[in-house]
């Protein structure tokens, strides 16, 4: 029997930048009625991105944990208002959000809340109900153009130069042209299961489902898997498989970093840029002042078995998030193939 003196409340917290970290794009978002996310830093009680026009799952947070939310009702106002009732579930964990539209206008291409209410209920805790303002917001489209283009400019820079040493054990490759794709339904079953089995963090279906492949031969493909959907960024996971057997598939895991504490085992590479022609991925994870965080760089190699293996080329970090901006390239080395 529970305890009476047990806490069974919800643990709503508010957040703000340390949960959607630099996204600016358009969003669904609501946040406490008597905060302003432009003043306040913490002042979301749920935030949910859009990609493309489609709205993407959203956050909550609830103690420590950011629990992402699936839309569960399939309602859809008609003409430009959000419906009056909206339903969300977390993909992980038995929390429930509904969201109530009592008071909307149109302002420009935003939808404005002006007054709603968020009941957010938990099978073994009692419901917790918040008064809430929001809507869809959308940025400046000048500005969102402006910042597209920087952060083309800044992709741009990350083509992978990097010099290979000569010394690494077996042999370098080289791939086709990425065939991106932006649904998973071009991603064979056999892969997908192949992701699930091997790498359970990530979930492909909570994703925009973008992705792509290249040729390693006629016989067999790398495909580069969506994993994980955050705030500004995303992540990858690496599959070959066969051609002829996609249910023939092998997840591709990340060297450790020697001597750097608890990194074997990891799969997901955060925001990889691949350069086909020598098979070399570069993955960046930064914070949002762009003053800390690591960098590292993986080759695709050929070993005995007809088998492919990810190589550590370099890795760098800067645990310290202080001083001005910087490029990663000049992080701290921790390691460097020779």
């Amino acid at each position: 029997m529970r305890a009476a003196s047990e806490d069974q409340t919800i643990d709503l917290r508010l957040f703000g930048k340390n949960v959607t970290e630099a996204y600016d794009g358009c969003r669904l978002a609501f946040w406490q009625a008597n905060r302003d996310p432009e003043t306040d830093t913490y002042a979301y009680v749920f935030y949910a991105p859009f990609n493309d026009g489609e709205e993407l799952p959203g956050w909550m947070k609830v103690g420590g944990t950011v629990y992402m939310m699936n839309r569960e009702d399939s309602v859809r106002a008609s003409g430009q208002m959000l419906e009056s009732l909206r339903l969300y579930r977390a993909s992980k964990g038995s929390y429930t959000a509904l969201i109530e539209v009592l008071d909307q206008h149109v302002e420009g291409d935003n939808i404005v809340v002006d007054k709603g209410q968020m009941t957010i209920t938990h099978d073994e805790r009692y419901p917790f109900v918040i008064t809430v303002k929001g809507g869809i917001i959308c940025p400046n489209a000048q500005d969102s153009a402006q910042d597209s283009a920087k952060d083309t400019a800044w992709a741009d820079t990350r083509e992978n130069s990097f010099v290979v040493p000569s010394g690494l054990y077996g042999d370098a490759i080289s791939l086709g042209q990425a065939q991106p794709f932006n649904d998973l339904s071009a991603v064979p079953t056999g892969i997908l299961d192949a992701v699930a089995q091997n790498a359970p963090d990530c979930d492909p279906h909570n994703t925009t489902g973008n992705g792509a492949r290249y040729a390693i031969s006629d016989a067999m493909t790398l495909w580069e898997v969506p994993c994980s959907l955050y705030a500004r960024s995303a992540s990858s996971v690496y599959v070959t498989a066969l051609n002829d057997n996609p249910a023939y598939a092998n997840v591709l895991f990340l060297p450790g970093v020697p001597d750097h504490g608890d990194m074997e085992g990891r799969y997901e590479l955060l925001n990889p840029v691949l350069t086909p022609s020598n098979a070399v991925v570069h993955a960046e994870d930064l914070n949002i002042e762009r003053n800390c965080g690591s960098s590292e760089y993986y080759q695709l190699r050929a070993v005995e078995g007809e088998a492919l293996e990810f190589f550590l080329l370099e890795y760098r970090e800067k645990s310290e998030c202080s001083g001005p901006e910087r490029p990663a390239s000049a992080f701290p080395l921790i390691f460097r193939a020779e």
